[in-house]
């Protein structure tokens, strides 16, 4: 993409970040009128990030549908799984698998949200969880082979069906622009039968050129993780008929 999607005379880092998040920079005004401008800002800047990180997932989604004709299946979705059957789905809270987490991905605020607005969508019924201490106990192991009785004494006691999604693993680089990198997991467990309903990991990578791309280093891991998320829940079957 082109270097110079703006181009003026002033500040150039404080008016491209402006034109990215869709407000404009604090003009110079008295001193009287400048802790209140700037308490604004910062408010305007906090709600932008979130609409930064869907801009640039949206982007590479609609990237994603044009060079490919049709969606990759998920990994596995046993041969009796009936969506219609699931009366209601517990959401666990995201699990962070990362090596190095030192990121904060805002996992509980940007990622199930997307979760749940896809749940909602697709006709599930679904409850949040949002202690992370019910899963102290899930490890990647057994993720990677659960057994019956794992499955079985997944919380919360009451729920037949449980959603459970991981990140696996997440980066961002710098170059002349940036990129994000992200790996995500998710399971559809029936406590029932102790079985995986559904079943996939997707991998997404994004990137912004030239000086924009520059500015937003700072999202573009949170970002890739929404986009892998994003391809996770096209391959969940939809309930709806």
């Amino acid at each position: 993409m082109p270097s110079n999607l703006v181009q003026r005379k002033t500040e150039p880092s404080l008016h491209l970040r402006s034109w990215f998040l869709g407000f404009s920079p604090p003009s110079k005004t008295s001193s009287h009128n400048r802790s209140q401008e700037m308490n604004q800002t910062r408010g305007e800047w906090i709600s932008g990030r979130a609409g930064l990180i869907n801009l640039i997932a949206t982007i590479a989604m609609v990237s994603l549908v044009s060079g490919c004709a049709t969606t990759r299946p998920a990994d596995y979705s046993s041969a009796g799984f009936n969506p219609a059957a699931v009366d209601s789905v517990a959401l666990l809270p995201i699990l962070d698998h990362r090596l190095n987490q030192s990121k904060d991905l805002k996992l509980d605020k940007n990622i199930t949200r997307l979760i749940e607005h896809d749940l909602k969508k697709k006709g599930y019924s679904y409850a949040t969880e949002r202690n992370r201490s019910l899963l102290s106990k899930v490890s990647r192991e057994s993720l990677e082979n659960p057994t019956p009785e794992f499955i079985s004494a997944l919380p919360p006691p009451s729920a037949r069906w449980v959603l459970l999604f991981v990140v696996e693993d997440s980066a961002s680089k710098l170059t002349f622009g940036s990129t994000g990198t992200a790996e995500m997991s998710g399971n559809l467990f029936d406590k029932a039968s102790g079985s995986v309903a559904w079943r996939n990991r997707e991998v997404a990578q994004i990137g912004y050129g030239g000086i924009a791309g520059m500015l937003v280093k700072g999202v573009m891991e949170e970002s890739a993780v929404h986009q892998a998320t994003l391809q996770m829940l096209q391959t969940l079957p939809s309930r709806k008929q």
